[in-house]
C-alpha cells in the first residue's frame, strides 16, 4: 500500500470513528434550526472529535519516541567501548562515559577540546592520518593509539584500538575505542622472552 493511500485510509477511519462517537453522544438540537446550520454544527463536532483523537495519537507517538531515544542514549552512554564524535578539525563534540574514563576526565571537561591533546606525541601523526583519510575516503579506518590518561592522582598511558567512520552527513567522524593495554603488555613480555631465549641460544657453546 502506498504512503498516500495509507494516510487517506487512516483519515477515513478516524472520521468514521468520530461520526460513530457523535451519534452515540448526539446533542439535543433546535428542531427549527436551519439545515445548513445543523450541517455546520455537525461538521464542527466531528472535526473536534477528530482533533482530540489525533492529539491522543500524537501524545502516544511522542511517548514511544521518548522511550526509544532514552533506551539508545543509555546504550551509548554506558557501553563498555569508548565512543566519541569528532568534528573535521578533531574537536570532541560528544562522548560516552567509557571514553571519558579512558581519558581520565569527566565529559564536560572533555567536550569542545581537541582529541589530539589527549594523545601521546608518538601517536599524533597516526591519529592525524586516521582523521584525514576518514574524511577523504569516507571509508572505515582503523589504528592503534597511545592515549594520555590524566587525573589529579594518576598520570599514565593507555593503548587503544580505534575504528573511525564518517557520519551520513559527512560532517562528523564517529570513533570507537577499545582498551588493548593488557594485550600490548603481554605482547611486550612475550617479545622480551623470545629475545632472551634467542640470545641465550646463540651464546651457548
Amino acid at each position: 500500500m502506498k504512503k498516500n493511500e495509507k494516510s487517506a485510509n487512516e483519515e477515513t477511519l478516524i472520521r468514521l470513528i468520530a461520526e460513530n462517537e457523535l451519534k452515540n453522544n448526539k446533542p439535543v438540537l433546535n428542531d427549527m434550526a436551519d439545515f445548513d446550520n445543523l450541517k455546520l454544527i455537525h461538521e464542527l463536532q466531528v472535526h473536534q472529535i477528530e482533533l482530540e483523537m489525533q492529539n491522543e495519537e500524537l501524545i502516544m507517538v511522542h511517548d514511544q519516541a521518548y522511550k526509544a531515544i532514552k533506551k539508545y542514549t543509555d546504550l551509548y552512554d554506558f557501553a563498555p567501548s569508548g565512543y566519541l564524535t569528532l568534528s573535521k578539525e578533531g574537536e570532541i563534540l560528544d562522548l560516552n562515559f567509557s571514553a571519558a574514563d579512558m581519558l581520565g576526565l569527566n565529559r564536560n571537561q572533555l567536550k569542545n577540546t581537541r582529541f589530539a591533546l589527549h594523545i601521546t606525541h608518538d601517536s599524533l601523526s597516526i591519529f592525524n592520518r586516521l582523521l584525514y583519510m576518514s574524511f577523504r575516503l569516507y571509508e572505515k579506518e582503523s589504528c592503534e593509539l597511545l592515549l594520555l590518561h590524566k587525573t589529579d592522582t594518576i598520570e599514565k598511558t593507555l593503548y587503544v584500538h580505534v575504528d573511525a567512520h564518517i557520519s551520513k552527513d559527512h560532517d562528523k567522524c564517529l570513533i570507537s575505542m577499545t582498551d588493548i593495554s593488557e594485550r600490548k603488555k603481554l605482547e611486550t613480555e612475550l617479545n622480551k622472552t623470545i629475545k632472551f631465549l634467542q640470545e641465550n641460544k646463540l651464546s651457548m657453546p
